[in-house]
C-alpha cells in the first residue's frame, strides 16, 4: 500500500479496490500509546515492548490484558490487516491465548483472565480466536487452535460459536514456539466473508453478516487484541505494522510542492517505483515527490509471506481552489437567525481552513472549514496548505432583511354605542402579506371579507400581525375599539298642583345624569296639555302623566321618567245642587249667623269659594229690596247698611258664575225665614 505522507492516516489496512477506510478519532481513555501517528489503548497486564509490539500477558498465572486501536473501523468497506503473533515458549504448561475482537464497548474493555482468553463481557462483539490451551467443555481441540467466536463467549457451539476451530498451524500442532507467525485477516462486505491466514496459509473463512447479526447495523466498532493465563501461563505478544490502516489512493499538490509516498507494512523489502521521475529515492519504501504535472506512481516490493505486491498512487497537480456554501442562502432573516458556512477546496487533505470576517460579522462558530454566523458581513475563507506554498481565498457577502410588511387597521364608526351596535374592522396591507389575526376573548364576530374585514360587536383590543413572506418578520397593529353604552339616568321631578287660582303647573327639578353627555329632551302625554319650551321647566295646563323621554347625543342611549301633574279635586266642584237655606238666625250665637248657598250632596263644602261672580237680593214681604250684592262672593250678615233688620219673611234671588274646571251658571229664588 502507497500512502502519500501529507495524507497519513493513524493505521494501514490493505484496502483492495474500495481503497479508503472512514476513521473517528477518539479520546485516550486509560494508557495509551502513540507510535507513528497511530495510537493504542492498553488495559490490564498489557504492556508496549517495542514500536508497534504490545505484550499482553507474561509468565504468571491469572493475567488479564488488552489492546485497543483508537480509530474506529468501518465494516462498510473493505480491510486486509496483516500482523505478528508470538505465543511464547512454553507448551505444554502453556496458556491461554489471545484473540482478535472487533467491539463497541470502547477503548477500556477488560474481559476475564483464564480460559476466557479475556473475551468475556463484549457483547456484541466478534472475535477471531488462537486458543493455546484445551477446555473441554468449550468444544476446545488438542492442538492448538484457531476458531471464529461472538458475544463474549469462546465456546465453539452455537449459537456463539460461529466457525472451527481449526488447527491454528497447518505444520505443526503447537504454536507456542517463541517464533513471531505472520497472521492476516480479511473481510469483504460485498460476500460478507471473513478470513484468517496463519504461518502464510488460509486457515478458516466464514459468510458472516458482521453489520446485521452481529452488531445490529452498527458499522463502525473498534478493533484490537486480548489475552489471559490462568493457572498456566506465557509471554503472549503481537506485532502491528507501522500505519497499518492508511487511506487514500491519491492526493493533490499545488505546482512546484513536493508530496513524501510511503509504502507501509513490509520493512526491509525492496522496492521499484515507476516511473523514477520527479521521484528523490525510486528504490526506497519512502520517496519524496516533486512532479510538474499530474502523475500515477506504482511500486512493487514484498508484502505479506513474501508475496508480490504491486500498488499504485495518484498524484494530482493543479491549483488551489477555495470553495464555499451556505446551509440557507446568503440573507439573515427573521426566520433565518443564523447561516451555516461550509468551506472546502480541490484538496481532500493536507491544507488548512481559517474562516475570517470584517469588522460588521460575528461567528457563532468557527472551526475548520466550516463556520456558522448570525452577522451580516464579508467572510472569507482562507485555505493554505500544509506546506505553505498553496493558498485561494473566497468571500461571501452576508447580508440582512428584516424588512416589515406595514398594516394598518380602521373601523366604519367611532365606537359601538346604543346606535351602532356592530362595527366594521378592515386591514389594509400589502397583496402578499400574510395577515393573522388576534381576537379579544368571548368576541361576537364573523368575516365578511377574509382575511381583510371582519365585523364585530365586542370592544377591546384587536390586532393583526402582518407576516413578510419572504424573510419571516412580523409587524404587529393594534386597534381598540371602544364601546359606550351608558343610558342617560333621568329624574322627572315634580310639579305644582292644577287649581283654580293657579291653573297652570310648573314642573320643577328635573335632573339627568351622568353630567359629561349632552341631552336631547323630549316630552310626551296621552292626555293633558304641557308648554315645553323650556324642557327643564315645562308648564302643564291639565292633570295627567308627563313622560320626559332623554337621548344622550354622544351614544344615542335613551331612557325615560315620568311625572304625574295633580289637579286640586275642589278645583271643578258640580254645582248643579246648589241649594238656598230657608232659615237664617243672625243673632249672635254663633251658630248659622250668616247667610250662604250650599251644596245639598255636600253641605259642608265652601261653595263660594269657587264662585266667580255672585249676585244676591233679598227682598221683604212688601216687595222692597233689603240687600243687594253683584260681584265677587260674600256672605249675609242680616244687617242692612251695619243694622240689623227685623225678623220675618224675606224673599231671595241668587245667581253664580263659576269659571274654575269648567263655566257653570246658576240662579235659585226661594223665601227665607230671618229670627233673632
Amino acid at each position: 500500500m502507497i500512502r502519500p505522507r501529507d495524507i497519513l492516516a493513524p493505521f494501514f489496512i490493505h484496502l483492495g479496490r474500495w481503497g479508503k477506510v472512514a476513521l473517528v478519532l477518539s479520546c485516550s481513555l486509560l494508557a495509551s500509546t502513540d507510535h507513528n501517528g497511530q495510537a493504542y489503548f492498553l488495559n490490564g497486564t498489557a504492556s508496549s515492548i517495542e514500536g508497534d509490539c504490545y505484550q499482553l500477558t507474561t509468565t504468571q498465572s491469572n493475567q488479564n490484558g488488552t489492546v485497543w486501536n483508537g480509530e474506529f473501523i468501518d465494516l462498510e468497506s473493505p480491510f486486509d490487516l496483516s500482523f505478528t503473533m508470538n505465543f511464547g515458549t512454553l507448551d505444554a504448561t502453556g496458556a491461554d491465548g489471545m484473540v482478535f475482537v472487533l467491539q463497541d464497548v470502547g477503548t477500556e474493555a477488560l474481559g476475564q483472565s483464564g480460559g476466557a482468553l479475556g473475551f468475556t463481557g463484549f457483547d456484541p462483539s466478534f472475535g477471531v480466536e488462537f486458543d493455546t490451551w484445551n477446555n473441554g467443555e468449550y468444544g476446545d481441540l488438542i492442538q492448538d487452535h484457531i476458531g471464529f467466536v461472538s458475544d463474549g463467549s469462546v465456546n465453539h457451539a452455537p449459537p456463539t460459536g460461529l466457525g472451527g476451530p481449526v488447527q491454528a498451524s497447518l505444520d505443526n500442532i503447537n504454536i507456542e514456539d517463541g517464533a513471531d507467525h505472520p497472521v492476516k485477516i480479511t473481510w469483504d462486505p460485498d460476500t460478507q466473508i471473513i478470513a484468517v491466514y496463519f504461518d502464510c496459509s488460509l486457515r478458516l473463512a466464514a459468510q458472516i453478516d458482521l453489520v446485521a447479526d452481529i452488531f445490529n447495523g452498527q458499522t463502525l466498532v473498534y478493533w484490537g487484541f486480548t489475552g489471559s493465563t490462568g493457572g498456566s501461563f506465557n509471554t503472549q505478544s503481537v506485532c502491528l505494522s507501522e500505519n497499518i490502516i492508511a487511506t487514500g489512493p491519491e492526493t493533490v499538490i499545488c505546482p512546484g510542492a513536493s508530496v513524501e509516498l510511503n509504502v507501509v507494512g513490509a520493512p526491509n523489502a525492496t522496492y521499484t517505483w515507476d516511473p523514477p521521475t520527479f521521484l528523490s529515492n525510486p528504490n526506497d519504501a519512502t520517496t519524496l515527490c516533486t512532479p510538474d504535472s499530474s502523475m500515477a506512481y506504482t511500486v512493487t516490493y514484498a508484502g505479506f509471506c513474501d508475496a508480490e505486491i504491486t500498488d499504485s498512487v495518484f498524484v494530482f497537480v493543479e491549483p488551489l481552489v477555495a470553495s464555499a456554501e451556505t446551509s440557507e442562502g446568503t440573507t439573515i432573516t427573521c426566520d433565518i437567525s443564523q447561516i451555516e458556512l461550509f468551506g472546502a477546496s480541490n484538496f481532500p487533505n493536507g491544507v488548512s481552513y481559517d474562516w475570517q470576517s470584517d469588522d460588521l460579522g460575528n461567528f457563532v462558530s468557527n472551526l475548520g472549514p466550516n463556520a456558522t454566523v448570525d452577522s451580516p458581513g464579508i467572510y472569507t475563507l482562507v485555505v493554505t496548505s500544509d506546506d505553505g506554498v498553496c493558498i485561494d481565498e473566497i468571500s461571501m457577502d452576508i447580508t440582512s432583511d428584516f424588512s416589515t410588511l406595514d398594516v394598518t387597521l380602521s373601523s366604519s364608526g367611532a365606537q359601538l354605542d346604543c346606535t351602532t351596535e356592530v362595527l366594521e374592522i378592515t386591514a389594509t396591507a400589502a397583496a402578499d402579506a400574510l395577515l393573522e389575526w388576534t381576537i379579544p376573548s368571548d368576541a361576537n364576530w364573523y368575516w365578511l371579507t377574509e382575511p381583510f374585514v371582519l365585523a364585530t360587536s365586542t370592544p377591546g383590543s384587536w390586532s393583526v400581525t402582518s407576516t413578510n413572506p419572504s424573510n419571516g418578520c412580523d409587524l404587529e397593529t393594534t386597534l381598540v375599539l371602544e364601546a359606550d353604552f351608558t343610558e342617560p339616568l333621568v329624574e322627572a321631578g315634580w310639579s305644582d298642583t292644577i287649581t283654580c287660582a293657579s291653573p297652570a303647573a310648573t314642573i320643577y327639578d328635573i335632573l339627568i345624569t351622568p353630567e359629561n353627555y349632552t341631552p336631547v329632551f323630549d316630552w310626551t302625554w296621552n292626555a293633558g296639555s304641557l308648554n315645553a319650551v323650556d324642557p327643564l321647566n315645562p308648564i302643564a295646563y291639565l292633570p295627567g302623566t308627563y313622560v320626559l323621554n332623554v337621548a344622550f347625543e354622544e351614544n344615542g342611549c335613551s331612557s325615560s321618567d315620568s311625572v304625574f301633574v295633580y289637579q286640586d279635586p275642589e278645583a271643578f266642584v258640580d254645582a248643579s245642587s246648589t241649594m238656598l237655606p230657608n232659615v237664617f238666625s243672625p243673632n249672635g250665637d254663633g251658630t248659622n249667623e250668616r247667610f250662604r248657598p250650599f251644596l245639598a250632596n255636600d253641605p259642608e263644602f265652601p261653595l263660594l269659594s269657587i264662585v266667580d261672580r255672585y249676585q244676591l237680593s233679598i227682598f221683604n214681604r212688601w216687595g222692597n229690596a233689603v240687600y243687594m250684592h253683584d260681584g265677587k262672593p260674600v256672605e249675609w250678615d242680616g244687617r242692612i247698611n251695619g243694622e240689623p233688620v227685623t225678623e220675618g219673611v224675606y224673599y231671595v234671588k241668587m245667581s253664580y258664575l263659576i269659571l274654575c274646571g269648567g263655566e257653570q251658571r246658576g240662579t235659585l229664588n226661594g223665601e227665607l225665614h230671618l229670627m233673632r
